[in-house]
């Protein structure tokens, strides 16, 4: 029997906001308009394979309150540069400003969002929770087209705690005005969006093609658009 959920709580990077392909069309601009072959990388698809696991494993610092958001900006591109012998701190910090800069206006979105949001657009209130930088969320959710879907836009910095902190969803169930039995968090990410709902006592939809068998969730979906026979 489907639940009587009144409020939806979307993760937004990789869940809406095709983040994979988003960075990778900054970075080839980058790689080719910074000549960055000329330094010592070999390959853009070398360049991209030492980035995302760079920015994987420093995001999940960020989440755990290890490091700070600048550590994350710029390490991400120092690390990678240094994966190929290059000890240029000034190109890192190029390379950072202008991810930063061009990346949020990038339009694409994951498989079916806009099929989704529409079909769910007036029964359901929805927001946004996210650990991604303030000034990057707003301007993602604009520039791909949905930003009018989402009532409010909780962002981990402005509200003083990370994912999965359950203060996060303490904090955006008494904004929304809902209890936790009545809203659902819809996320990619095991370890903050899925383990911090539960933690706030908030269903949980794990949205990952192929899950590990130990990542237990309400629901898993491996398309967004299978969010439909949930809800």
């Amino acid at each position: 029997m489907k639940k009587n959920y009144k409020h939806l709580f979307f993760d937004l990077d990789h869940t809406l906001w095709d983040t994979d392909k988003n960075s990778a069309e900054s970075l080839s601009e980058l790689y080719h308009e910074l000549e960055l072959s000329n330094h010592g990388l070999p390959s853009f698809d070398k360049f991209l394979e030492c980035y995302r696991s760079h920015n994987e494993r420093l995001w999940g610092l960020y989440s755990d309150n290890k490091i700070g958001r600048d550590a994350v900006r710029v390490n991400r591109f120092r690390y990678t540069l240094e994966d190929f012998s290059i000890n240029n701190y000034n190109l890192a910090n190029i390379l950072s400003d202008e991810f930063v800069k061009r990346t949020p206006y990038k339009p694409h979105l994951i498989a079916d969002t806009i099929h989704v949001l529409d079909n769910i657009a007036g029964k359901y209130q929805m927001s946004i929770i996210t650990n991604g930088f303030k000034e990057s969320q707003a301007i993602k959710m604009q520039h791909s087209g949905i930003g009018n879907y989402f009532e409010h836009l909780f962002i981990s910095e402005e509200v003083g705690f990370n994912k999965p902190d359950v203060r996060i969803f303490e904090h955006a169930l008494e904004k929304a005005g809902v209890k936790s039995e009545e809203a659902l968090m819809i996320g990619d990410t095991y370890d903050t969006d899925i383990t911090g709902a539960r933690a706030a006592n908030i269903d949980q939809v794990y949205f990952k093609e192929t899950p590990s068998e130990d990542q237990e969730a309400t629901y898993v979906i491996s398309r967004l658009s299978h969010l439909l026979e949930i809800i």
